[in-house]
């Protein structure tokens, strides 16, 4: 098997969600969307990959974009940080992959204060199912208003806490002393 064939069994262009990277004439790349299929048929070995040259600067930072890109695009944001800063590495104070580790850490935070918002839910999901358990009234309350604001505005599960806090307002009304008998959330503490 000649050195060619050999190459066109490997991949010789890089495949990203859906866009291909082909390196064509000269070692340049272009992109373009694509299948696999399409990239191996269409990707001509140049000098450079069969003598197995290292990329150039240039090659590197468009790698490392579009696999930034590509893992953006799949919601793997730590992924894509990883790659947009290999590409800054590339090129120092480019503007595309400055504004892209920016929108990388961005996501990455809403991730995090999405997932500390669900972590509180169930939290307090817990608590109500407790307090009520125990007949703790005024925790089971403090518990369901502050699910209350936790929940978006024009969720039905809002307007279900919302009225389910009118019963318990109900519950509390009969009870006199509530300092004496809150057992879940003593101290009124949610």
């Amino acid at each position: 098997m000649t050195r060619l064939q050999q190459l066109n069994r490997q991949r010789v262009g890089l495949l990203l969600g859906g866009v291909g990277l082909v390196w064509g004439l000269g070692g340049f790349a272009t992109v373009g969307l694509a299948t696999e299929a399409s990239v191996l048929a269409n990707a001509k070995p140049t000098d450079a990959t069969l003598a197995g040259t290292k990329q150039t600067a240039a090659q590197r930072y468009t790698t490392a974009m579009l696999a930034g890109y590509g893992a953006a695009e799949q919601r793997d944001y730590h992924t894509a940080l990883i790659n947009f800063r290999r590409a800054l590495a590339e090129r120092p104070g480019d503007r595309y992959a400055l504004a892209a580790i920016r929108n990388m850490e961005n996501y990455i935070a809403i991730q995090r204060a999405e997932a500390a918002k669900r972590a509180e839910i169930a939290r307090l999901e817990t608590t109500v199912a407790s307090a009520v358990a125990a007949q703790d009234w005024a925790c089971a309350a403090a518990s369901v208003d502050r699910l209350v604001e936790l929940i978006a505005p024009d969720s039905p599960d809002r307007a279900r806490l919302i009225a389910y806090r009118g019963e318990l307002a109900g519950m509390i009304s009969s009870r006199a002393n509530l300092d004496q008998w809150s057992t879940v959330c003593p101290g009124g503490q949610v």
